[in-house]
C-alpha cells in the first residue's frame, strides 16, 4: 500500500517543477547596452580565476583591452565578474579569447551588460553574433560594428533639442 501511495505521489511532486517554464534575459539591443555602459572595448581575456563574489559570480575574469570604443582609455587590465547564477545567464569567458564587450561597474570591478548578450566573440576581424536593427544575431566585420557603436555613443553625447535651430532675427543697426 505505501509503494501505491509513493507511485502514485511521485510523479504528482515532480510534474509541477518540470511544467514550471524559466524566465529567460531579454535581449537588449545595440543602443539600449551602448547607454548603459560606461566600458565598450575589443579585449583579449588574458586570466580566469574563480571568484565568490557575494554569492552571484563564481568567475573573475581578467581583460586587457585591445581598443577601447568607449570609456576608460587608461586602463591596462579590467577586472570582470562573470558566472552569474541569474537564470539563464551564461556570462563565461575563456582565456586567449578576444571579445566585443560592453560592460558596466560592479562596485569597484565591473560585469557585462545583458550577461552573454553583452559579449560577443571577435575571430579575426569578424565580431560573431553581432546583433542587425532587428536584433537578430549576425556575423559583422569589426570596423563596421564599431562604426555602429560611435554613432550611437555619439547620440548618446548630443544633447537632442525639440525646436530647430534657427538664428536669431538680425536687428539692423541704428540710423543716424
Amino acid at each position: 500500500m505505501n509503494k501505491l501511495i509513493f507511485i502514485i505521489a511521485l510523479p504528482l511532486l515532480i510534474l509541477p517543477g518540470l511544467a514550471q517554464t524559466r524566465t529567460c534575459l531579454r535581449v537588449m539591443s545595440i543602443d539600449e547596452m551602448a547607454r548603459s555602459s560606461t566600458l565598450i572595448a575589443r579585449v583579449k581575456v588574458y586570466k580566469i580565476e574563480k571568484a565568490r563574489y557575494r554569492g552571484m559570480y563564481t568567475q573573475l575574469a581578467i581583460l586587457r583591452p585591445v581598443e577601447v570604443i568607449e570609456g576608460d582609455f587608461t586602463l591596462s587590465e579590467i577586472n570582470v565578474l562573470a558566472r552569474s547564477n541569474v537564470p539563464c545567464a551564461e556570462d563565461n569567458y575563456t582565456p586567449g579569447q578576444e571579445m566585443l564587450v560592453f560592460l558596466e561597474p560592479q562596485e569597484s570591478l565591473f560585469h557585462t551588460v545583458n550577461f552573454q548578450y553583452g559579449q560577443f566573440p571577435v575571430v579575426g576581424e569578424i565580431v560573431k553574433g553581432w546583433r542587425d536593427k532587428a536584433n537578430k544575431p549576425v556575423d559583422k566585420p569589426y570596423a563596421e560594428v564599431r562604426q555602429e557603436i560611435q554613432a550611437h555613443v555619439d547620440a548618446m553625447h548630443t544633447p537632442k533639442t525639440d525646436k530647430p535651430v534657427t538664428k536669431p532675427p538680425e536687428t539692423p543697426p541704428p540710423v543716424r
